[in-house]
């Protein structure tokens, strides 16, 4: 519980996915958890990114941040306590140094064989570990945060954001269903896949609702490297994270737009109140020393630990501005700097079809909307 006098700064969360790359998050959570200078009002997650943002909601809906905190570690040693994680590194080693750095890789620690036909027990043995980690009926209840999880409707290739009292276990696994790995996730007679495809985090439920004004990324996936890949192994790791940074990208050159054009101001929910703020992705060394497959205790450890630092330094550095001001600067981290010439006009050329109508420039301004939250 905060001190006598200290008043806690409302933050929303957007939890990347990244596999055992969430080690990560786990650590930056618990540094922001034990903070006695802010509180989790909202989180928005997918994939493994959705499954921390539940622990976590589950968590303070039933108790406290150190609550929240001991709930994240649970969950992350019991994963690496697993003994299906060895049994499958032994049976699957040569298939997972194929599928290394692909952000959806740890889930061959509950069985599944990356093949095209997708195994059902994998998908139970997931469903479990969720059971286990993740108190449903706290999340549906009103002392939970806010919380929005994103997975992707198979037939029509969009993203689904779910909030609380739609939530449950099948959402949860809905997001973190690798097409490859797992059978498609059945909801409300619709199927899902992986949320990373759409939204990976979904921000707009988050600056719509207006419950903080300060939304932090937690970002897993690293958006620039330093050389040009040119062996396999690189390439595939690459590729693997333009594609699923893909539509954080999106969604922040969307803002950096909009924001440029001067969108008209509406309270909390107008992007111009809103102050994005970041933190990760993990360093360079660490990334090119493990991938998302891993499960040993050392590496999650090593993962969480760099976490921690990382969150402690956030808020050693920028813990003031928290509320004050944006510490995130989007044009330079989504931008290309070819594009970044000139403000608005570069920016509306960029992001707005010279032939667009007015009523299409109006459906971009205002596209964060909670109409579609489940």
């Amino acid at each position: 519980m905060p001190r006598p006098g200290v008043c806690r700064k409302p933050i929303s969360l957007a939890l990347q996915g990244g596999g055992s790359w969430g080690a990560y998050t786990w650590g930056v959570l618990e540094a922001l958890l034990a903070s006695r200078s802010v509180v989790v009002t909202q989180l928005s997650g997918t994939s493994a990114g959705a499954i921390n943002a539940a622990i976590v909601a589950s968590a303070l809906a039933k108790g406290s941040p150190a609550r929240a905190r001991h709930a994240l570690q649970s969950f992350w040693l019991s994963i690496a306590a697993d003994a299906s994680v060895d049994l499958v590194s032994r049976l699957w080693a040569p298939l997972q140094r194929r599928w290394t750095d692909s952000m959806s890789d740890w889930l061959h620690v509950y069985g599944a064989p990356p093949t095209h036909a997708a195994n059902p027990f994998a998908a139970d043995l997931l469903r479990n570990a969720i059971d286990r980690s993740v108190d449903i009926d706290a999340i549906r209840s009103n002392s939970a945060p806010a919380l929005f999880v994103t997975a992707t409707n198979v037939r029509t290739g969009l993203p689904r954001v779910f909030s609380n009292a739609s939530m449950s276990v099948d959402v949860l696994l809905a997001s973190a269903c690798l097409p490859e790995l797992f059978p498609a996730v059945e909801i409300d007679g619709e199927s899902y896949w992986d949320g990373a495809y759409g939204g990976n985090p979904t921000l707009w439920p988050m600056i719509d609702s207006g419950l903080a004004a300060d939304l932090i990324v937690i970002q897993l996936l690293r958006d620039r490297v330093g050389q040009v890949p040119i062996d396999a192994r690189a390439i595939r790791r690459r590729v693997s994270e333009i594609v699923f940074n893909s539509s954080l990208v999106a969604e922040m050159q969307a803002i950096n737009a909009i924001r440029a054009k001067g969108g008209s101001s509406n309270g909390m929910s107008s992007l111009g109140d809103v102050r994005l703020h970041r933190i990760g992705p993990p360093s360079d060394k660490l990334s090119e020393l493990g991938s998302g497959v891993e499960r040993a205790r050392i590496w999650l450890q090593q993962l969480h630990d760099e976490g921690v630092a990382a969150g402690r330094g956030f808020m050693a550095r920028h813990g003031a501005d928290i509320g004050v001001r944006e510490t995130l600067d989007i044009g330079r981290a989504f931008v290309d700097a070819h594009n970044r010439t000139s403000s608005k006009s570069a920016m509306r050329e960029a992001f707005v079809p010279n032939d667009a109508s007015p009523e299409i420039s109006q459906t971009v301004r205002h596209e964060p909307k909670l109409r579609h939250v489940a």
